[in-house]
């Protein structure tokens, strides 16, 4: 599909059908429960020390290229309150980093990024968050105020509600994210994502999130256990 196919054809979506139907407007209980922090600081807690090797490694790729080890974005947690997302740096250092997302190709990130980007290593240190409460091992994706506002005003407070956490189902589907991004001309992009792409990946999670439970986020997990390793 070309360039232009792939901005016309999203185009033509209506907003309204990318986002769900009303009856995804619950979440679970399950997704502001006791229960899901609990098993959030146990699994993050193991998951952690299991990959406190693989973060080793990492450290010593990202310090191929000079900057800081870790790259903190700020980005909207649970009830709008403002978090710092942690990261491996995979960017070359600089004050400005320009657009906010990221397309395969991009020539910001390094030769070690790229690897980290491809096997999500990268997102290892996401582990602390979930430790320190701004995410959860399953939710939507934490995204910046910037974009987030872009959505209809009746979604915001719904997904307000749900802690946003490092996989989700749109995380799975959309894994090849920064190839789809690349296929969409650079003065269209932010365009294409506050219309089109946000909407779809937002509607995905509320879905998701309107029948959670802790059965289908171990199921999840493994299926991105999975993603990774395939």
């Amino acid at each position: 599909m070309t360039t232009s196919s792939v901005a016309q054809n999203s185009s033509t979506i209506d907003r309204g059908e990318l986002v769900g139907g009303r009856e995804y407007l619950n979440p679970s209980k399950w997704c502001t429960s006791v229960g899901k922090r609990i098993f959030d600081v146990i699994l993050a807690t193991i998951l952690l020390v299991f990959a406190l090797p693989f973060m080793l490694l990492a450290s010593l790729a990202v310090w191929t290229s000079p900057g800081p080890l870790f790259f903190a974005s700020n980005r909207m947690g649970q009830w709008g309150r403002r978090i710092r997302v942690l990261k491996f740096r995979t960017m070359f250092h600089r004050k400005e980093l320009g657009v906010q997302l990221t397309r395969r190709g991009d020539d910001r990130i390094t030769k070690a990024g790229r690897f980290l980007r491809n096997w999500k290593i990268d997102e290892l240190p996401q582990f602390i968050n979930v430790l320190r409460g701004d995410l959860s091992l399953v939710g939507p994706r934490p995204d910046t105020d910037e974009f987030l506002n872009t959505l209809p005003t009746y979604l915001r407070p719904v997904l307000a509600s749900i802690k946003p956490g490092i996989t989700s189902v749109a995380t799975l589907q959309f894994r090849n994210e920064e190839e789809l991004l690349s296929r969409v001309p650079e003065s269209e992009l932010t365009s294409y994502y506050v219309k089109t792409h946000l909407p779809r990946k937002v509607g995905i999670d509320l879905e998701y999130a309107s029948q959670a439970s802790m059965f289908t986020d171990v199921k999840l997990l493994l299926r991105t256990l999975l993603a990774v390793v395939n």
